[in-house]
């Protein structure tokens, strides 16, 4: 006597049938995670891998440091050191709600003069914590 599906009549689809699909899919899934990883893991290293620029070497730098800070114990100043070694400081109000807008003007007036100059921003870095803050731009000049 045949078994049948009591919904429709069709026979039952066999367990093992259903395995083997079940096999062959989780195949074709585990082929493409590994495509797709060794594709990640390509364009992650050849991320980290630069090649310089022709002219790598002839750059002149310039950097730029601004540090300000809450406490009247540590000033508040823009750095400059040019492609010479050449220091400038300039000071800067002690940092407060008041001030905030007024040495912004003058650090953005500093970058302006320094790009006038022919210096293109590089790279910037910054950082603090509840008393300072303080950002280092690193120019570059061909």
């Amino acid at each position: 006597m045949e078994s049948r599906d009591h919904k429709n009549g069709a026979k039952p689809k066999s367990h093992t049938s259903r395995k083997i699909k079940y096999q062959i899919y989780m195949e074709k899934i585990k082929k493409i995670m590994a495509v797709v990883g060794i594709i990640a893991i390509a364009a992650v290293m050849l991320g980290f891998v630069t090649n310089p620029p022709a002219n790598a070497g002839n750059e002149k730098i310039l950097t730029v440091r601004t540090f300000e800070s809450f406490t009247a114990a540590i000033g508040s100043t823009i750095t400059i050191v040019d492609e010479n070694g050449k220091l400038e400081v300039i000071e800067l109000d002690r940092l407060s709600k008041k001030t905030a807008s007024t040495n912004l003007i003058k650090i953005n007036s500093t970058l302006n003069s320094v790009t006038e100059k022919g210096y293109q921003l590089a790279f910037t870095a910054g950082g603090g914590d509840q008393f300072t803050i303080y950002t280092t731009y690193t120019f570059v000049k061909k």
